[in-house]
Parts: structure tokens; C-alpha cells; sequence
């Protein structure tokens, strides 16, 4: 792997970090086994690095955690020599005896102790799980998966343990670093029970998957792991009478018995947008048909987007009243077609908001002019947010002299509110009329300064943008 190739995929700005940490002397120590490097790099901690050479892919237990500025340093050094070769060492250990290997074993204890506690710990997966799983526990987790420190009797063991006590241990998700981290332990864990799948594991991942509680990214996982593996078990799925709807038509299909699959869909109590959602697995077309038949354009959307079929999208929203939020995928077929006309049923099918970021995400301008002042009453009642009313002013650029009045009212509303981030918002606002006219901008001031005289903080913000911008 090239330097340039590992520049292109972890990002310029990353790799130039990672430069300057591996020109620092941060990389404590790497060693390369198989296609891997493993090192610790010292970052505001110091962070252990796995960085795979033939997926050109690295994970680190650091907050960015995939193909971070430590994953770079880690390469860096291994690209300048700067390494131990542990398959080298391994080889090495073959012509040694017995009593060799344990002296060295012994000796790599000592001054590492706490390998040991790691094994301790690594041969109870499960301890990982007792209270709050972190990211930390779980990147140990995954990477004794990986290793293949635990059978697949072990890993479906821990699957189960890990669906019955998701929420106790928090699930996967840092919502301080606001991240999630479920992949780390997931997919290794999926990983070693594909391998070799038996008639035993199809039976498991059908009661794993019928289960009415499964979290939804193991959910995710097992029903992948199903489709790529349906063609093994083709009797089975045919035969599996008590196997729900849900599951069995798209097992169907991927063996090729598309025909049944739509049959039992279509004769089944499943609800109109059900078996919708279904059908767009099975037959996309016969989807499309019962979709429009039962208004299920939503549905329909979505799914057609993500296809990038954007000309059927334009047409499945001219047709339907409306799809509120999702209308984002509209925009992405407006922007991708050239279509901006398609705007004007948006205007007429949604609310002022949703119109209002439409408006945002296609750039037009002359329309949120337009939007403006219903915009900031929608604002005010708070079904806009502070960030959409700043990139539709951004937009809008030295076009503000209409929209001041509007304005006005929100920087108003916002210093009522007697709080920091809103005489934050209030300012921000306030910098973006002095922009474009002046005097007005200082007959807002004294207004402000008559109705709330005795406000240090919005007083000292106000001072900020009084001054040269």
C-alpha cells in the first residue's frame, strides 16, 4: 500500500496529523503480524492502533475511533522500518524447545503483567458486559472475537446474553461522545458465526430474528447474515410453514421463488404499508403499483431514492399530497435532475417549514426571501431551528433590508428567553443587520439597551458586535 493511497482514503487534513504525531516520536511501538500493525501511540492518552494493511483500515480506542490521525502514525512508522516483526518472531520460536519458549514467555510476563489481566478478563467476555459497556470494553470485545479467543458456541452465547441485557448495559451508543459503536463488537461476532454456518445456526438466527424484542442493529446483522446465506437452506426455507411473513418472503425471493413470496405477502393480515415495505424486497414494481393504489408514497420514496431512480421519484411526489420530512429526498432528485419547477408543488403540498429548508437545501434564494417572515414565525414557534434560520440567512447574503423586520422579532423573542446561548443567537443575528445597514442596526441596539438595561451578558455580546466585524 503506497503513502498516496493511504493520503487519499484517510483524508488529507487527517494524514497531515498523523504526520506530525509520527514526526513527534508518538508511536511507542508498532509490530507487524500477518496483515496487521499493532501499536500504541501517544495521543492526550496513549492509544492502542490496529491498522490493517489489507483492508487499508484502522481502528483505535481513541473518540475518533476509525482511520484516525493515531491509524496514520501507526503506518508511518511501519512504512520507515520502524517496527518489530512478530511473524518473524513467531517463525523464530519454531526452532526453539520447549523449555526456550516458556523462559521467554515468562520473562515477557514479568515485564508486562498485565497481559495477564487481560487474558483474565478476555476469558470472561461476558464481565464486559456488567454495567456500561464502553467503547474501550468494546473494542477489547471485538478484538477478542477477532483473534478467535472464543468458539462459536461462545459467540452465539454471547449474542443471546447481549440481546436479553442490550439496555442494562446501555447498548452501543456514547451519547457524550455522540457516537455509536455496536460495529466494533457486531461484526466480528457475526463474522465467526457465518463461518462454517450449519443447519443448527439457521435454526438459531430464525428464532434470533423472531424474537419480539431483538435490538435492531443485531436485528440488522442476523437478517443479513440470513439473505446472503439463503440459498443453503432452500429446503428449509420452504418448508418453514410457522416462519412469519416478515422473514420468510425475502428469504423466498432470494432463492429465487419470488412468485410465493409475493403470494403470501399478498394473502396475508399484514397492514396496506406493511406489505408495501415488503414487496419493495421482493418485486419493486408490484410495490409501486399497490404503494400508489394505498397512498403509500413515503414508502415508495424512500426506497426509489436510495435506488437513485430520482426521475420516479419526482413523478411519485407528484402524484401524492405531500411526504413532510422526507422530502429531503425530493431535494436529493431536484438537485440530481435539474428539476428546481418541482419546487412549486412543494410550496403547495407542505408546511411553511418543511417548504422554508427545502428552499435551504436547493439554494433558491428568491424563495426563502420569500419564506422569510412565516419562516421566523414558525421559528418562533419552535419548529425551526437556530441553525436553519443562520444558513438561510447565509444564503440570502446582503439581500437582509426586506427581512429586518422578521429578524427583528426573533432577536426579540430570543433575549426574553434571559439566557446565554440565546443572546449568543440574538448577537449573531444583530452582526448580520449591521452588515447590511447600519443605522438600523444601532436603532435595534437602543431599543434593546431601553427594554433590558440591566442584562451584563447580553449587554457584553452586543459590545462584540458593535464592534468591526
Amino acid at each position: 500500500m503506497n503513502m498516496q493511497e493511504v493520503r487519499r482514503i484517510f483524508g488529507s487534513k487527517i494524514f497531515a496529523r498523523g504526520e506530525k504525531y509520527y514526526r513527534e516520536g508518538r508511536v511507542l511501538g508498532a509490530v507487524k503480524i500477518g496483515d496487521m500493525i499493532y501499536a500504541q501511540v501517544r495521543g492526550n492518552k496513549t492509544y492502542r492502533v490496529e491498522f490493517d494493511l489489507k483492508k487499508k483500515r484502522s481502528l483505535c480506542t481513541c473518540p475518533y475511533r476509525v482511520n484516525c490521525k493515531h491509524g496514520v502514525a501507526a503506518f508511518l512508522a511501519y512504512s520507515n522500518g520502524e517496527f518489530f516483526d512478530g511473524d518473524a518472531f513467531l517463525a523464530s520460536l519454531k526452532e526453539k524447545s520447549k523449555e526456550e519458549i516458556l523462559k521467554i514467555l515468562r520473562e515477557l510476563l514479568e515485564n508486562n503483567p498485565e497481559i495477564l489481566l487481560e487474558m483474565e478478563k478476555g476469558g470472561n467476555i461476558f464481565s464486559y458486559f456488567e454495567g456500561y459497556l464502553s467503547y474501550e470494553d468494546a473494542v477489547e470485545v471485538g478484538r477478542i472475537t477477532k483473534k478467535g479467543r472464543i468458539s462459536k458456541d461462545e459467540a452465539w452465547d454471547l449474542l443471546e446474553y447481549i440481546c436479553e441485557h442490550y439496555y442494562d448495559f446501555g447498548g452501543f451508543y456514547d451519547d457524550y461522545r455522540d457516537f455509536y459503536y455496536g460495529d466494533i463488537v457486531l461484526e466480528p461476532l457475526f463474522e465467526l458465526i457465518e463461518k462454517d454456518i450449519s443447519r443448527k445456526d439457521f435454526d438459531r438466527f430464525f428464532e434470533l430474528l423472531e424474537l419480539s424484542d431483538v435490538p435492531d442493529d443485531i436485528h440488522e446483522y442476523a437478517y443479513e447474515v440470513l439473505l446472503r446465506n439463503a440459498k443453503l437452506f432452500r429446503e428449509d426455507i420452504l418448508n418453514a410453514e410457522d416462519m412469519s411473513v416478515e422473514l420468510r418472503a425475502p428469504l423466498l425471493a432470494k432463492i429465487g421463488e419470488k412468485e410465493k413470496a409475493e403470494e403470501i405477502i399478498l394473502n396475508s393480515n399484514l397492514s396496506p404499508q406493511e406489505k408495501v415495505g415488503l414487496l419493495l424486497e421482493v418485486n419493486p414494481e408490484l410495490a409501486e403499483d399497490l404503494g400508489v393504489k394505498f397512498s403509500e408514497y413515503h414508502l415508495l420514496i424512500e426506497h426509489f431514492s436510495k435506488k437513485k431512480e430520482y426521475e420516479k421519484v419526482i413523478t411519485l411526489y407528484m402524484a401524492s399530497e405531500g411526504v413532510g420530512y422526507l422530502t429531503e429526498y425530493v431535494c436529493d432528485a431536484i438537485n440530481a435532475t435539474g428539476r428546481f419547477e418541482v419546487f412549486e408543488e412543494i410550496l403547495k403540498k407542505e408546511s411553511t417549514n418543511i417548504a422554508f429548508l427545502c428552499a435551504i437545501e436547493l439554494g433558491l434564494r428568491d424563495k426563502l426571501i420569500e419564506l422569510f417572515p412565516k419562516a421566523a414565525e414558525e421559528y418562533m414557534k419552535r419548529n425551526l431551528s437556530r441553525q436553519a434560520i443562520l444558513d438561510a440567512l447565509s444564503l440570502i447574503g446582503n439581500y437582509l433590508e426586506p427581512l429586518i423586520p422578521s429578524i427583528e422579532k426573533i432577536v426579540e423573542f430570543e433575549v426574553a428567553k434571559k439566557n446565554r446561548k440565546a443572546y449568543e443567537f440574538a448577537a449573531e443575528l444583530m452582526k448580520l443587520i449591521k452588515r447590511v445597514d447600519t443605522k438600523e442596526y444601532e436603532r435595534l441596539v437602543e431599543n434593546l439597551k431601553k427594554k433590558h438595561p440591566g442584562i451584563r451578558v447580553l449587554w457584553e455580546l452586543l459590545e462584540e458586535a458593535i464592534s468591526p466585524c
